[in-house]
């Protein structure tokens, strides 16, 4: 048997008497409804009749609830304040479902997705992404993540991964730091304040390992000031507080800005780079593949 149908007031009359109620003034409330004043006074006075009570008393200058309309108020204003947050939960998981979801590690997500962001969402501004940096590598390997930007040697099980960056690395610095520290060598690397990345991935290339592939000796311990993330590093670089190592697309902007500058053309290349991952066993939806293609076309 189904249920008798309810008797409630106009639903359009109640969002326009909670707004005069909430603003007592029913030009305010018409103003936020994008409305006429009188067709917010028509809408009261219909509400009203179909009560049988006053919900405002009305005076020359001002309008003030009656009991009646402060009881009525107090249940709108619930009610109302329900259906909200009940349609931005709706909005969120409709969001959150339809979005594409980009994994990166820090160095990766900071420099390089997000100053190339903006160009996918001015092509792209009716797809919604969620972009979220992993400081764990299983992190970014999740099922709800649907591409996977991570650096190491392509090999990843049940993921297809294709190199989008090849490791190059070479030495970075500041204007300022090369014009007040000259560096007449490669070998006189080993006399300067050196900026090393340790620790945010084994494999990264560091200081040493870099000068040894170059045929630099080292004789005594370098003077390194050491970070675990290449973000702070190359913010450290930067301002001038030495010389770090730059990878290959990772400081693009920088050097095309003029902010950091190669002393040397020297650059270790090795076999490993950045990758795109997706799920092997997965069809991509039709969003996702719309970014993966650009991030390929970015960096081909």
């Amino acid at each position: 048997m189904s249920s008798p149908r309810r008797k409630l007031p106009s639903m359009t009359a109640l969002p326009v008497f909670e707004a005069a109620a909430r603003s007592l003034s029913f030009t305010k409330a018409a103003n936020e409804l994008c409305v006429t004043q009188a067709a917010v006074s028509r809408q009261i006075a219909s509400l009203e009749s179909s009560l049988g009570v006053k919900l405002f008393e009305r005076s020359h200058r001002k309008i003030t609830l009656t009991p009646a309309g402060q009881q009525l108020q107090n249940a709108t204003t619930i009610a109302l304040d329900i259906i909200e947050n009940s349609s931005r939960k709706i909005q969120s998981s409709y969001y959150r479902k339809t979005a594409v979801t980009i994994a990166a590690d820090a160095s990766m997500a900071y420099r390089w997705l997000l100053p190339n962001f903006e160009k996918f969402h001015r092509q792209h501004p009716d797809i919604p992404v969620n972009i979220s940096t992993c400081e764990h590598e299983d992190d970014c390997l999740k099922p709800d993540v649907d591409i996977a930007l991570l650096y190491g040697n392509g090999h990843w099980p049940g993921f297809h991964a294709k190199r989008i960056i090849n490791e190059v690395v070479f030495p970075v610095c500041h204007p300022d730091y090369l014009k007040h520290h000259p560096i007449a060598s490669l070998a006189d690397l080993v006399e300067h304040e050196l900026l090393d990345l340790v620790g945010e991935r084994w494999d990264w290339i560091g200081w040493q390992q870099w000068l040894l592939a170059m045929d630099i000796p080292i004789k005594k311990p370098l003077k390194t000031t050491v970070f675990n993330s290449f973000p702070l590093l190359t913010e450290a670089a930067l301002q001038g507080s030495g010389i770090g190592l730059g990878w290959d697309k990772l400081v693009d902007d920088l050097l095309a800005d003029g902010k950091l500058v190669r002393p040397f053309t020297a650059a270790l290349a090795t076999d490993r780079g950045y990758y795109i991952l997706r799920h092997a066993n997965e069809r991509m939806s039709e969003r996702a593949t719309v970014f993966y293609d650009w991030i390929e076309d970015m960096l081909s």
